[in-house]
């Protein structure tokens, strides 16, 4: 089935229509909270926030270039807790009954994010935001386990495209909420309305799922994060075949966190931007996966990449290192910003010598970033035995967010060392390099791995 049919099926828009909510919700949170922390409190306001963060031990020398950073890891480390657990619930349990009770806590904790907006209260929405990070934990491993078992073989690749390329559309949707919206006039009100409103429409769509049954409802939960989170990466290491796609997946969020988190301290204080460049090429670069994404599922109907279009995750992959390497090699360093330190705008931005070649380079970059990706998920989900697949999927988003924190403290150790600007490009290049090597030695030497699609 093509992907215009899928979204009228009832297998996969109710799907579609809470993850994409949820997504909205993610970004709208931690965007608005990074816009509060990056333009619009004052330094007055800053100073006591760090005053207070002090406090906590190890963090004595902590600098206000860390907080965005902080932020972004008070959302991942949910993940570390509670994502194994989630996986093994999403085995035992009925999936859609799972996205119902998620989509229900939703509603509360976007509740107290509202409460935090209202009051504008940083610590409220940092609670918030660790909550919201829980409930994306469970999303992902539920999500990953009931596509191939509500989709075909001919339908994964599709789906995963439409989910993943609407999911980066959601995400842009979300950083322009909480990036701009923060900004204006009772920005704050509006932006815990549209918290509250998102996730009541994702509960509605929750209640139009079919039924997917777990396959295994007799199994005890581990409740314990540390033991259950073994427990899942050791099905992950008994399973090589699906984890060496789950690491790539990984590598993906990695690089990607590397540009959301990086970008707007080096807009704003290296190059002397304001936040609507951010939001500019921000928005250029989720198009880029999106449009990325959708070529993925036009492409691999030919059959011309390979079985699992392994060659398309080669192409992808190599693109990025390539696009990446040219945005390290010429992104100037120099501040355009005003005589009294003003921030210049998009005309402005549009305007100098190299912004263009930037522009193209991030957008393909973002292409070949969605067309490495897709494949990737599908390969994990196809392959994965069906009796144990959530947790396999609760593995690959544990290493997913292993990558994503590494990558977040990496950056703030960075920022507190006062490397170059253009440093936080350098994990992208090393890192896709090593991929793109495995990657291509896998499309010349390719393997035929049992597919589980549509089972359990």
């Amino acid at each position: 089935m093509s992907g215009k049919g899928l979204m009228r099926d009832r297998r996969f828009w109710p799907l579609f229509a809470l993850i994409q909510t949820a997504t909205f919700n993610d970004n709208a949170l931690k965007n608005a909270l990074i816009g509060l922390l990056t333009f619009v409190l004052s330094a007055e306001a800053i100073q006591e926030i760090l005053v207070v963060a002090r406090k906590v031990p190890f963090a004595e020398n902590l600098q206000s270039g860390s907080l965005v950073p902080i932020a972004a890891f008070i959302f991942t480390l949910p993940f570390l807790l509670v994502c194994a657990i989630a996986g093994q619930l999403a085995d035992k349990v009925d999936r859609s009954l799972v996205f119902k009770r998620i989509k229900t806590a939703e509603i509360f904790i976007m509740l107290l994010a509202a409460v935090g907006f209202w009051f504008m209260n940083i610590w409220v929405l940092a609670i918030s935001l660790f909550f919201m990070g829980a409930q994306s934990a469970f999303i992902s491993p539920t999500k990953n386990a009931v596509l191939p078992q509500w989709l075909t073989e001919d339908e994964l690749i599709a789906g995963n495209g439409l989910l993943n390329g609407f999911v980066f559309v959601f995400v842009l949707v979300g950083m322009v909420a909480g990036l701009f919206v923060i900004g204006i006039d009772g920005g704050p009100k509006i932006i815990a309305a549209l918290l509250v409103a998102f996730a009541v429409l994702g509960w509605f769509a929750s209640r139009f799922q079919p039924a997917a049954p777990a396959p295994k409802p007799e199994m005890k939960v581990n409740y314990e994060p540390v033991t259950a989170t073994w427990q899942a990466l050791k099905h992950s290491f008994d399973s090589p075949h699906v984890l060496r796609p789950m690491l790539g997946i990984a590598w993906f969020y990695g690089l990607s966190n590397v540009i959301i988190l990086a970008l707007p301290e080096y807009l704003k204080t290296t190059m002397g931007y304001d936040r609507m460049v951010l939001i500019f090429i921000l928005m250029s670069s989720t198009i880029g996966i999106l449009i990325g994404s959708l070529l993925c599922s036009r492409l691999a109907r030919s059959g011309r990449w390979g079985k699992e279009s392994i060659g398309l995750t080669a192409l992808g992959i190599t693109g990025v290192l390539l696009f990446t390497l040219d945005i390290y090699l010429f992104a100037t360093t120099t501040s355009v910003a005003g005589p009294e330190g003003e921030l210049q705008d998009v005309k402005y931005f549009w305007a100098q010598p190299g912004s263009k070649r930037l522009f193209f380079d991030v957008v393909m970059a973002s292409v070949c970033n969605g067309l490495f990706v897709v494949p990737m998920q599908a390969m994990a989900q196809r392959r994965a035995d069906p009796a144990i697949r959530a947790r396999l999927m609760s593995a690959g988003a544990v290493l997913l967010n292993l990558s994503v924190n590494a990558i977040t403290v990496l950056l703030i150790i960075m920022a507190s060392k006062n490397l170059s600007p253009k440093a936080p490009f350098l994990i992208i290049i090393i890192g896709s390099a090593i991929v793109a090597a495995y990657t291509i030695f896998r499309t010349l030497n390719p393997h035929n791995y049992e597919s589980h699609v549509g089972e359990g």
